[in-house]
């Protein structure tokens, strides 16, 4: 019986045997080779073996080789294809089965997705659009399309339709990201006050939602260039709440920020004691030091510490760099830093790259690394401060 071996499917996953799983599931499909059911989790347990992802998708062509019509399996394979990096087969799959159910929340909201990893906003929105635009009786929740939508327009640099669409999401999942973003972007529009009245008449049922809203606070402030009424009212948050973690942490930035270092070190002590497996505050206060040339030899150790915890962090890598840099280790700073910036190739490591290399005579390496970060992130702080200081143009 197919059902039964659908069960034994289940129970092998419970099981941790995906080997099992994927035998019964196959088993089962057999059985009844027009079940939609057993093609889609044999597809599924297929995919979670060693190397299974070829597999799963064999499967499923082939099933809907013979069910042309099947809806889910046709969803399951366009999944499959996406996470292989088929964007463009995946589209082929997911817009075949939206021809036959063309009033599909969970299809047009795929679609949205898939576009936006391709790097085709226009098409996300229009696709969010025809969702949004669904009949009444369809049911879905909107919330996540508006989400998505003021995700698409912030991106975009639509500020103000960002925040209104952001507005529109109702209590929920979404809601506090949406409105940690929207108070934010009120921040960049020059409405900081509204920004904060906003964050602070929200209603919260948990510490670590309370906690999100202060940090929203905490960036509005920050980044409308009030460093110390950013550092206030984490400070005022911390009184209350001494042993949260976030707080801390986002409370040592602050005081770092200010120059004030003891507070800064204090904070940081505190919330390694309190999770000694927090490889960020390792790396920020070994980085700090770094950065200010003193303390090198704890600073390393610090951050040894941070690179045990997190060895495939980009931002600690570009830390072990360049406390290798500050210690006049240019061949291991380089060799550091360019792995830093191989895994993530932002501004801010190519600053320490370009330095490292034009330090150790290859200047026009570094010139390179420079000029591709800035086309990237035009007016980058860091690497403006670090291009000023080596006279080059940008």
């Amino acid at each position: 019986m197919a059902a039964a071996r659908l069960a034994l499917a289940a129970v092998a996953h419970a099981a941790d045997d995906t080997e099992r799983a994927a035998a019964e599931a196959r088993a089962a499909l057999k059985l009844e080779p027009s079940n939609e059911d057993a093609a889609v989790a044999a597809a599924r347990y297929v995919a979670q073996t060693p190397r299974g992802g070829a597999g799963a998708i064999a499967l499923l062509e082939s099933f809907l080789a013979r069910e042309p019509k099947a809806i889910e399996a046709r969803f399951s394979l366009a999944r499959l294809l996406a996470a292989d990096g088929r964007s463009d087969d995946a589209r082929t799959q997911f817009e075949t089965a939206l021809r036959q159910e063309p009033d599909s929340p969970g299809i047009l909201f795929s679609l949205a997705q898939l576009a936006r990893q391709t790097k085709q906003p226009k098409v996300a929105e229009d696709y969010l659009r025809r969702y949004l635009a669904l009949p009444a009786q369809v049911q879905r929740d909107n919330d996540p399309a508006y989400l998505f939508m003021g995700q698409l327009a912030e991106e975009s640099g639509r500020t103000a339709e960002a925040v209104d669409w952001y507005a529109r999401v109702r209590r929920g999942e979404q809601f506090l990201p949406a409105l940690t973003r929207r108070a934010v972007l009120l921040g960049k529009l020059g409405r900081v006050d509204e920004a904060r009245d906003l964050l602070r008449s929200t209603s919260v049922g948990s510490v670590r939602e309370r906690v999100q809203l202060t940090a929203a606070e905490a960036q509005v402030l920050r980044e409308a260039g009030r460093d110390g009424e950013a550092f206030d009212v984490l400070a005022q948050a911390l009184e209350r709440h001494p042993e949260n973690p976030d707080l801390l942490y986002d409370h040592a930035m602050a005081a770092e920020r200010l120059g004030r270092l003891d507070t800064m070190e204090k904070s940081l002590r505190k919330l390694i004691e309190l999770r000694p497996d927090n490889a960020h505050a390792y790396n920020a206060l070994g980085y700090t030091f770094a950065e200010r040339n003193i303390r090198l030899d704890e600073a390393q150790a610090l951050i040894e510490k941070a690179l045990a915890l997190a060895p495939n962090d980009a931002h600690i890598i570009d830390s072990m760099g360049w406390v290798l840099f500050r210690r006049g280790e240019l061949g291991g700073a380089v060799e550091q830093l360019q792995k830093a910036y191989r895994l993530r190739p932002e501004a801010e490591i190519a600053a320490h790259l370009g330095e490292a290399l034009w330090k150790s005579g290859r200047t026009d390496e570094a010139r390179r690394v420079w000029r591709e970060a800035s086309a990237r992130e035009p007016g980058n702080k860091v690497l403006s401060e670090t291009l000023a200081r080596f006279k080059i143009a940008q």
